[in-house]
Order: C-alpha cells, then sequence, then structure tokens
C-alpha cells in the first residue's frame, strides 16, 4: 500500500472512530503495540489504550466534528494538522470539568511513525491550554 492510500485508510479510521464511535476501524492502522505520546499526559502503550481513550473522550464530547487542515508524508513519516469542533456534555478523563455545554475548538497535529503498514508510534501536539481557556479553567493571556 502507497503511503497515498494510507492517508486515506487513516483519515477514514479515525472518522470512523471519532464522530462514530467505531473504535474498531482503528484497528486497520495502529499497530497492536502503538505508543501514542500525548504531551503532558502518559504515554497510551497499545492499540487497545488508544481505542478506550477514544471512547472516554467520546463520553465529555457530543456533536465532534472533524476537519483536516493539513496531511503529508514522505517515506514512513506522515504528518497532519486537524481541528476537531465538539461539545462539552459530560466529564473527560483528561481534564474533569464539569459539563459546560460550550461548543469548543481543539487544534492539533500529529506526527505518525509507519512500520509494516501500520502505525507504530504517534506524537500528537494538541492545543489544550486553549481548550482550558474555553471551558473556562484558565484565564486567556494577560487576564488574572
Amino acid at each position: 500500500m502507497s503511503l497515498k492510500e494510507f492517508m486515506a485508510k487513516y483519515r477514514w479510521a479515525v472518522e470512523e472512530a471519532w464522530l462514530k464511535g467505531n473504535v474498531a476501524a482503528m484497528d486497520e492502522v495502529l499497530a497492536p503495540d502503538v505508543i501514542t505520546h500525548l504531551s503532558p499526559f502518559p504515554d497510551l502503550k497499545g492499540a487497545e489504550a488508544v481505542k478506550q481513550s477514544q471512547l472516554a473522550v467520546r463520553q465529555a464530547y457530543t456533536d465532534i466534528r472533524f476537519d483536516w487542515d493539513e496531511m503529508i508524508g514522505v517515506g514512513n513519516t506522515m504528518a497532519c494538522r486537524w481541528t476537531m469542533r465538539m461539545k462539552h456534555t459530560g466529564v473527560s478523563p483528561m481534564f474533569p470539568v464539569p459539563p459546560t455545554g460550550k461548543e469548543l475548538v481543539l487544534k492539533g497535529g500529529w506526527f505518525l511513525h509507519l512500520k509494516g503498514g501500520k502505525i507504530v508510534e504517534v506524537f500528537g501536539y494538541d492545543d489544550y491550554l486553549g481548550l482550558l481557556q474555553q471551558l473556562g479553567v484558565v484565564p486567556p493571556m494577560g487576564q488574572k
């Protein structure tokens, strides 16, 4: 499978998991022993941990929409920038903030390393500060 074909498959799997809750689709693109680094959180080790994390986040946010801002790849590495829009209707395991009902926007970027046609490692850089500001947990810059 070419990298271009893999990128289309990855996009499909992510949308299935995040938009529809079909986390089993991630098995098509994740190696069973994938390692995901999402600072400042502990690493997720294994495809099952990634899928459980996705399901837990979906319990806190509804009406999820996902836009692919950019996706590129070279060799066995791909990178993507995305924007996720969602409504805060539950309690997230990542940020245990009571539901606010607010419409939120989270921007992020991921670097993915592939081996044997599957993702073996992910480095995610998501704007969690911006998310916490939207939730009202952290004041906007310049305010006390």
